[in-house]
């Protein structure tokens, strides 16, 4: 059975949908303020490997991502280039679908742009206000954080004390934060704005995943995907609005992908310690590749990029592609017996290791190790063109989810 590690009891868990054979999963998809880099990319291959390996354990699977088109960050970097904030965007988003297509990453069900459901979320606010757990400032209205008990559970806060005012998402100190649900218009925000019932403004950035996860797969889903650095304080936001509206659990599971680092420093813009999908394609590296070393570890582990590990790593992927690629052109004659057992050993491996939480690790090392010996077999001359075939179908089996050869 599938057992998936929740973020939020701090243990694998068996994966049991809530409605039968199908799953809702919602994704937090690109902020669009400046391009997505590697990094990201890793954090959307892991999504893109649990879907399909829920996919092919049978599950039926709607999956939601969003596009962070409004929010402050964003804001401030069109008015520094003098630009709309569509015009900003509208590149952004243009390269991040090409980087996701050339990655092989399976488009969601559903994409959710921000600006474009603002209706629910200026609805979702309200059920927080009748419920009272509003505070209204001269410059929006703010979650009253010392409402919502639970508040902290997710990222298993070690200081619960209250802090105040979460003004410009500044969490630089450990504790409970008022945050904003809706801020008003100002001149910064230039032609940036909506109506609403709290005034002419923009929401919050946490109340944008709440309203549009829960308008597409309902008040409680299965589950909820994201990078590390959204677990505090975007995810314990959400977590805290939704529940407070609703009195229902948001997400049953909440997974995280944890950080790719490059030559073992943060990625940081700011520093230049930064890479983009594009700009390692444009160096003759192969997509599938690239894939291949983002997925090469588990996503729960720490990644670092450095090209002569990238170098290493492919050579064996490589290998294997080529031995496959030997196993196609096999003629001999034969029964099939060997390449039925060593097909066996195939998906039984691959499954073991995906099972335990999506271990890519594990069934690339699985993968790798029976295709080394088909490779040695076959030169041998004991594999016949049955044998070849049974093996390539568990290949494909198997590519189906990991998408590299």
């Amino acid at each position: 059975m599938l057992r998936l590690y929740d973020t939020m009891s701090r243990k694998k868990r068996a994966f049991r949908p809530l409605k039968g054979r199908s799953a809702g999963i919602y994704t937090c998809g690109p902020s669009v303020y400046s391009y997505s880099h590697i990094g990201n990319f890793r954090t959307y291959l892991f999504e893109d490997i649990l879907v399909r390996y829920l996919r092919y354990r049978g599950f039926r699977i709607k999956r939601v991502m969003n596009i962070t088109d409004v929010e402050d960050k964003a804001v401030v970097a069109a008015r520094r280039d003098g630009i709309s904030l569509h015009r900003l965007e509208a590149d952004k988003i243009r390269a991040f679908w090409r980087d996701f297509d050339a990655l092989g990453i399976v488009r969601p069900d559903v994409v959710a742009k921000a600006s474009e459901h603002v209706p629910q979320m200026v609805r979702l606010i309200g059920r927080l206000c009748r419920r009272g757990y509003c505070i209204q400032e001269r410059d929006g209205v703010y979650f009253n954080v010392r409402r919502f008990a639970r508040y902290g559970n997710l990222r298993g806060l070690r200081s619960r004390r209250y802090i105040g005012r979460a003004r410009n998402e500044d969490y630089s100190r450990e504790g409970a934060y008022d945050f904003r649900l809706w801020k008003k218009w100002t001149r910064g925000d230039g032609d940036t704005g909506w109506d609403g019932p709290f005034g002419y403004g923009r929401p919050g950035w946490h109340i944008e995943c709440s309203a549009m996860s829960m308008h597409y797969l309902g008040e409680g889903f299965d589950i909820h995907c994201g990078g590390a650095d959204n677990i505090f304080p975007h995810h314990e936001n959400e977590i805290a609005q939704s529940e407070a509206a609703t009195g229902r659990r948001l997400a049953n599971f909440w997974l995280h992908a944890r950080h790719l680092t490059i030559d073992g420093k943060k990625m940081s813009k700011r520093t230049g310690n930064v890479l983009y999908v594009r700009q390692l394609l444009s160096r003759g590296i192969h997509p599938e590749c690239l894939r291949f070393y983002l997925l090469s570890r588990r996503y729960r582990r720490p990644l670092d990029f450095t090209m002569d590990e990238f170098g290493e790593r492919s050579c064996e992927c490589e290998r294997a592609g080529r031995v496959i690629q030997a196993l196609r052109r096999a003629r001999g004659r034969g029964g099939g017996a060997r390449g039925q057992r060593m097909a066996a050993l195939l998906v039984s491996g691959f499954e073991r290791a995906m099972d335990d939480d999506l271990d890519t690790g594990a069934a690339f090392k699985t993968v790798f190790s029976v295709i080394r010996n088909a490779g040695k077999d076959l030169k041998a001359g004991r594999l016949a063109k049955a044998d070849a075939e049974q093996i390539l179908s568990a290949v494909s089996r198997i590519n189906s989810v990991l998408g590299v050869f």
